[in-house]
């Protein structure tokens, strides 16, 4: 009976389980948001996964111009709260509506590209119903509505 009971609280952390992200220095050689975990609640421009593929962010501006309205627009999104950053990289906790559950934001810039990388990526949960997906595309509206990126054709 002990062993049944280990097994559903073991299987119940793994159902829960999502992705831990710490942020980035600014000292790391590789400036990369890397990948999303395999569970289909987490949204970034450098997945290769269809699940958790967007489409990138290409800047309008030049990225000086930006980066300020950048820093401003990720602090509007609601619940959000920027915890690290540096020119070029955002590392921010949002906190769903209901729960308060954590979820990490995270972009990085990529001036030479004229591209921003944005991941999205919740602390619990196997399924967030599209939440990170919902917010990487609210930012992106925000960013076009402000003239700071362009809708790529």
């Amino acid at each position: 009976m002990k062993q049944l009971k280990n097994l559903i609280i073991l299987i119940s952390a793994l159902s829960l389980s999502g992705c831990l992200i710490l942020p980035l220095q600014e000292s790391d050689p590789d400036q990369s948001l890397h990948w999303c975990p395999p569970l289909p609640n987490c949204a970034s421009t450098e997945s290769a996964t269809f699940v958790h593929s967007i489409q990138p962010f290409e800047l309008k501006m030049p990225f000086n111009e930006a980066w300020p309205i950048i820093r401003e627009t990720v602090n509007e999104l609601p619940r959000t709260q920027i915890e690290h950053d540096y020119q070029g990289y955002i590392y921010a906790k949002t906190h769903s509506a209901v729960f308060q559950f954590v979820d990490y934001f995270e972009v990085l810039a990529d001036p030479e590209e004229k591209q921003l990388h944005v991941r999205s990526s919740s602390l619990l949960g196997i399924w967030d119903l599209f939440v990170n997906y919902f917010r990487t595309e609210d930012f992106r509206e925000r960013l076009e509505a402000k003239g700071v990126i362009q809708t790529k054709e």
